[in-house]
């Protein structure tokens, strides 16, 4: 300022003689002479304290309501009845440079909503008071948006409408979350009314076998015949409760796999064998090729079974008679491949997406004599993934068949050993037979495997508990334990360490377990454990550990 020699003003602080610190405004402009020169300086100085004050304030408030209506997506729309011309403003800055007409704003109005928009404008600048809030879709380059709004109509000095001011919020999420849970709740209402009817199904056959039993003597093969009707129709009753509870289980995460080499072959042809009497019915021809009898996978034979049972079930239910239904099992060095291809109703090209959401399912019949609940494809897809496979469906389209393709990692033959050994054992001393301690909270459980001990020599203690465990122990001083790892007081690691401490060399410690991934086996040998063993226990693999152990000693 002094050497431009121009006027000009300042802001700073000064303290007060009470010590208390004010904002100046100060202002300055030079005096000069006839000549232009410079002869003093003019000024004052004001203090400016509470107007600096109320503009941080105003400025404060300001920034709360752009980060709350930021945070709200809240937009404030003004709509000049004048000018008919909208303007926008989002948090405390207005769009100045984004005014649109009011045509042009309602072009972007989705059409099924304008008239009911418009109606509710008009009622508004009229003076009305519409009361309800109003909702309308948006189209713009990011679809569709649900926007939801209120609005007040401003006046002027005279009294005559002046302005309509809305907040508008944009609600798409929640619009779609909204019509998730009707669609859940349509699939839900039809689901019970199927399941009402695929239940009374099996039961009206099961009435009229009872009845025909009744009046009929007990001679004869009617009985025997009436008698397996009624057995196929619980059968088939009960596979449909069961799929209901796995998928409830689930869905809980209560399922935990009982992992083992499991041959693929054998569990196919189980698989075949299992709904062969609904395909001989049916006049269906099955073939089954296996590339190698003896390629292996580690999974829950049970659920693997399941796997397989229900794609085969799916795919006779769903194959005219006189139809062909096909399984092909190949391996390469990481996967084993087992695809089924049926001559069958096929799948439409708006279904196939949705195979394997739950409860989903093609165009019925209204005898509903195919198809069951829409939940087998979902069960068998999440059991597949909880074996670290892949599920993929196929179809031309109606009437040109289906083929599934499950792909499960492969198991070498250097894998197969049930037990996996943690550590190597450590050295002792020859004996005649070896001191095991059983401990497991399931009494049939441990009674059972210490009853197996003493088959072959062995001496063998029974602890139900962790604690019971400890207490006996010292005295038996056990050459193997063998531990359940859920136990319920002190779990199955805890206990291994107390059983060995640091730097003994036993008893020698045996896992026995549901839990048999990678990350389980190597927590239960960080906890000192020598050998683990998946359940249920391979019987064979079991006795003969026990009796490399004893001969080694």
């Amino acid at each position: 300022m002094l050497q431009r020699r121009a006027p000009g003003s300042l802001m700073f602080r000064m303290r007060r003689h009470d010590g208390q610190y004010r904002m100046m405004h100060a202002q300055a402009a030079p005096l000069f002479d006839s000549h232009g020169k410079l002869q003093e300086w003019f000024g004052t100085t004001t203090d400016v304290t509470p107007q600096y004050e109320a503009q941080l304030a105003i400025e404060a408030r300001n920034l709360r309501l752009s980060v709350a209506m930021q945070a709200a997506r809240l937009n404030i729309v003004c709509f000049d009845l004048t000018s008919r011309t909208l303007s926008f403003e989002e948090g405390h800055a207005p769009r100045i440079d984004h005014v649109l007409s009011y045509d042009e704003a309602l072009r972007n109005v989705h059409p099924d909503d304008r008239a009911m928009l418009e109606q509710y404008v008009c009622r508004l600048a009229e003076g009305h008071d519409p009361v309800a809030n109003f909702e309308f879709r948006l189209q713009n380059a990011y679809g569709e948006q649900w926007m939801h709004g209120s609005a007040l109509l401003q006046r002027g000095a005279d009294g005559k409408p002046l302005r309509i001011i809305a907040s508008v919020i944009d609600i798409t999420q929640r619009k779609q979350l909204e019509l998730m849970l009707r669609e859940t709740d349509r699939r839900k209402d039809e689901f019970l009314a199927m399941l009402a009817h695929e239940l009374r199904n099996p039961l009206a056959p099961l009435r009229t076998a009872i009845a025909l039993l009744d009046k009929q003597p007990d001679t004869g093969s009617r009985p025997h015949e009436l008698i397996n009707l009624m057995r196929r129709q619980v059968e088939h009753m009960t596979r449909i409760v069961d799929d209901l509870l796995e998928v409830s289980r689930i869905t809980q995460g209560r399922i935990v796999l009982q992992l083992e080499p499991v041959l693929v072959g054998t569990a196919v042809y189980h698989a075949v064998e299992a709904i062969a009497a609904m395909a001989e019915a049916r006049h269906q021809q099955l073939h089954v090729s296996v590339c190698d009898p003896t390629t292996w996978v580690c999974g829950d034979i049970t659920r693997i079974s399941q796997i397989f049972v229900n794609i085969l079930n799916n795919a006779s239910k769903y194959t005219p008679e006189n139809g062909h239904i096909t399984v092909n099992v190949a391996a390469d060095g990481e996967w084993v491949s087992i695809v089924t291809q049926d001559t069958g109703t096929g799948i439409s090209a708006e279904l196939l997406p949705k195979v394997f959401e739950l409860f989903s399912q093609g165009e019925r019949t209204l005898d509903r004599s195919d198809g069951g609940l829409g939940i087998g494809l979902s069960l068998v897809k999440k059991l597949v993934e909880m074996h670290n496979g892949t599920i993929a469906v196929h179809s031309e389209g109606p009437n040109l068949g289906t083929t599934v393709t499950v792909r499960l990692p492969r198991l070498h033959h250097h894998e197969r050993h049930s037990a996996v050994a943690l550590s190597e054992p450590a050295p002792g001393h020859a004996r005649t037979a070896l001191r095991v301690l059983v401990v497991d909270d399931n009494r049939d459980a441990a009674d059972s495997l210490a009853m197996l001990c003493e088959s072959e020599g062995h001496v063998a203690r029974v602890a139900y508990s962790s604690a019971e465990a400890l207490d006996a122990a010292p005295s038996f001083a056990p050459d193997v334990a063998l531990l359940d790892i859920g136990l319920p007081d002190i779990d199955g690691y805890a206990l291994a360490r107390q059983l060995r401490r640091k730097g003994d060399a036993k008893p020698l410690l045996i896992a026995i377990t549901g839990y048999g991934q990678t990350d389980d086996r190597l927590r239960a040998q960080s906890a000192g454990f020598d050998y683990h063993f998946v359940k249920p226990v391979n019987i064979d693999s079991l006795l003969k550990l026990l009796s490399s152990l004893m001969e080694g000693r």
